[in-house]
């Protein structure tokens, strides 16, 4: 892609996803009224979980207990989001291809009241346009760390979402889709408000 045509799709998406604090998204992603099927997903016990039961819903898709950023984002949520979106009765959930004890792990350890979910096999991220495979590399040196993503994630593969924020209405209509590529920072709390105020 020509980089005159790669600017012109990235002022495109930032037009169609109204995000104000940054132009990010990929060219894969589903637009603004997109429908999301009503896909199951598994909770920490593990019970089937439908998205339709948890809408309305800010999703936030994260790579997995073994990702410092992801955690960050998380428990910052928690702090300046959750109060908020409590208030309006609008769930905030989080969403990971891992197995549900490595979701029951990321929520103990980061000390999060908000649920953490299954997107087994990545089904929901790839229907999304948002699923990537990793740099193998970092990967490797993730699991030198002492974290085997692979064990975590059924597939035994390195497929992630990255990192997005997902505003779905009762309708599960995308109202808002923000995804962060390249380590750049996360969706900030005070948009993600702010798109629910518009």
């Amino acid at each position: 892609m020509s980089e005159l045509r790669r600017l012109q799709f990235a002022i495109d998406a930032l037009e169609q996803t109204h995000i104000r604090s940054a132009v990010i998204v990929t060219e894969n992603s589903v637009p603004l009224g997109y429908t999301v099927p009503d896909f199951k997903l598994l909770d920490e016990t593990p019970k089937v979980v439908r998205l339709s039961e948890i809408v309305p819903a800010v999703l936030i898709f994260y790579h997995g207990a073994w990702s410092l950023r992801c955690a960050d984002t998380l428990r910052r949520y928690e702090r300046e989001l959750l109060p908020e979106l409590s208030r309006r009765g609008v769930h905030l959930v989080g969403i990971s291809p891992q197995l549900p004890d490595g979701s029951q792990y990321t929520r103990a350890l980061n000390n999060l009241t908000f649920p953490l979910l299954s997107d087994v096999g990545n089904v929901i991220a790839r229907t999304l346009g948002i699923a990537h495979f990793a740099d193998p590399t970092t990967m490797d040196a993730v699991e030198l760390a002492g974290y085997a993503v692979g064990n975590r994630n059924p597939q035994g593969d390195w497929e992630l979402p990255h990192p997005t924020t997902l505003i779905l209405d009762r309708a599960r209509t995308v109202r808002f889709i923000d995804v962060r590529v390249d380590d750049l920072p996360p969706t900030h709390p005070k948009d993600i408000l702010s798109e629910l105020n518009s």
